[in-house]
């Protein structure tokens, strides 16, 4: 009992760091990230018009393919950044980057879907959570 306990406090100590959360979670988040890649990801930064923010695992360990990070949203347009390495804020050397230039519909959010790999890593924005065998 005590091992799981802990296991657990581990688990969300983990996700509560990193900001990330399963496709199950990203109810409650404006903005969703999805790596459907093979690229190597290591954080995801947003560039809101009047915010930015960015995101990683606690142990800066690249997304696995499925993994997802969400994020409030600021004032749009908003530009996403992968890197395959920590940047805690936009710099330069982005894998890939795209600019969404106007909020989702009302009631709605983006999914920012990672394509691809190391060699041409493409972005799809959809206000549909895409299915995790979808490539």
């Amino acid at each position: 009992m005590k091992k799981m306990l802990c296991l657990f406090l581990a688990a969300l100590c983990l996700a509560a760091l990193s900001g990330c959360g399963s496709a199950g979670d990203v109810i409650d988040y404006d903005l969703v990230f999805v790596n459907q890649s093979d690229a190597v990801i290591v954080e995801v930064v947003v560039d809101f018009q009047d915010q930015n923010g960015g995101t990683r695992n606690a142990d800066s360990s690249p997304l696995k393919r499925g993994e997802t990070f969400g994020f409030e949203a600021g004032e749009y347009p908003v530009t996403v950044y992968v890197y395959d390495k920590v940047a805690n804020d936009v710099v330069e050397g982005a894998l890939a980057s795209l600019t969404i230039d106007k909020a989702p519909p009302e009631g709605e959010r983006w999914y920012v879907t990672a394509r691809g790999g190391a060699d041409g890593l493409t972005f799809i924005t959809s206000t549909q959570l895409p299915h995790p065998g979808e490539v």
